[in-house]
Order: structure tokens, then C-alpha cells, then sequence
């Protein structure tokens, strides 16, 4: 009896899933490769690799389930992007850089969690790839499903001159929805 209860335990204890792991699964036609990374049953970094050159691409970084940061990269390595949770479960502050490491811009991004997109809100810096000084703020408009850069101010010899393409107003609204009127300006 006693053998038999070690045998029983021994095969429980086999069968148990590893509660740190590591997954690989092949994606997007076979040409990407992804390793996402457990802790204590719980995913809390996934990797994505371009199959044919073997270079990382993404790095997505997890606290149960949410999404905390999320880093993109160049062929060449460097950063393409950093998205860093400010606020649960969507609201992300991003920086944008070029692929010679020069920061492009930086502002505020809401995560879509049913089709993976990444949509700008708020008031976004657009900087100069020359000076590395703020050029121009961009003004998005965004109700989680569309967003649109409404307008842009240019800051040009001390000058701030306001582009203006979309005019958004409330429509319709509701108890709990609001209904959009967008109207093209340029």
C-alpha cells in the first residue's frame, strides 16, 4: 500500500504542469516565432521574433493578464518604440524613436485588448530630426474605436501656426454613449 500511494503521488506530481515555463509557437504563416514566459502560472513577458532573421521584435511584459509595457524594435536592434502603462487596463505613455536612436515623439495611446491596436489621444510631441527640439503638437481625437489627429500646431521661428483638419463636435448623447459628428476641414 505504501508503494502503491508513492506511485500515485509520483504520477500527480509528474503530471503537474511547471508553474514557470516557457511556450514557443510559431505565428503569422510561420513567419514569426513567439516565446511567452510564465510565473507561477501567470504570462508575464512574451517575445516575438521574425522567423527567417532570428531578430527580436517585440517585447510585451504582463502583470495578471494586463499589459505593463510593451517595446518594438528596429532590424537593427535599437528601440522603435516604448509603450509604458500609466493607467489600468489601456492608457499608455509612449515615446517614438527613429531608427538611429533620435526620440520622434512622444504622447498618450489607448490599447485596444480585442484587436491588438495601439490608437494616439491627447496632445502629442512631434520632434525636429535635426535639433532633437519640439517642432510641433499634434491634437488627437479618440473614442477607443477610431482615432484622428484633429489638428497640429507648427512652432517655427518662435511662431506657433494652428493647422486645423477635422472639426469634432457631440452629436447624439446618451446616458452612457456619445454619438460623434466629424466633419473634414483639409
Amino acid at each position: 500500500m505504501k508503494y502503491l500511494i508513492i506511485i500515485f503521488l509520483f504520477t500527480v506530481y509528474a503530471c503537474k504542469k511547471d508553474t514557470d515555463r516557457v511556450e514557443e509557437m510559431s505565428a503569422n504563416n510561420g513567419k514569426i516565432y513567439v516565446k511567452k514566459y510564465f510565473k507561477n502560472n501567470s504570462k508575464s513577458k512574451m517575445e516575438v521574433y521574425d522567423k527567417n532573421t532570428n531578430k527580436l521584435l517585440t517585447v510585451t511584459e504582463f502583470d495578471k493578464e494586463t499589459i505593463t509595457k510593451i517595446v518594438e524594435f528596429y532590424p537593427n536592434l535599437r528601440k522603435k518604440l516604448i509603450a509604458t502603462l500609466l493607467k489600468e487596463p489601456n492608457y499608455f505613455g509612449v515615446k517614438n524613436y527613429s531608427e538611429n536612436g533620435k526620440k520622434e515623439s512622444e504622447g498618450s495611446l489607448l490599447y485596444n485588448y480585442k484587436n491588438a491596436n495601439l490608437s494616439p489621444v491627447s496632445d502629442w510631441l512631434f520632434y525636429n530630426k535635426q535639433t532633437g527640439e519640439i517642432d510641433s503638437i499634434g491634437h488627437y481625437f479618440s473614442d477607443e474605436e477610431t482615432s484622428l489627429l484633429v489638428e497640429v500646431e507648427r512652432i517655427e521661428n518662435k511662431k506657433i501656426t494652428t493647422i486645423k483638419y477635422f472639426e469634432v463636435k457631440p452629436k447624439d448623447t446618451l446616458s452612457d454613449s456619445i454619438t460623434w459628428e466629424v466633419k473634414r476641414i483639409r
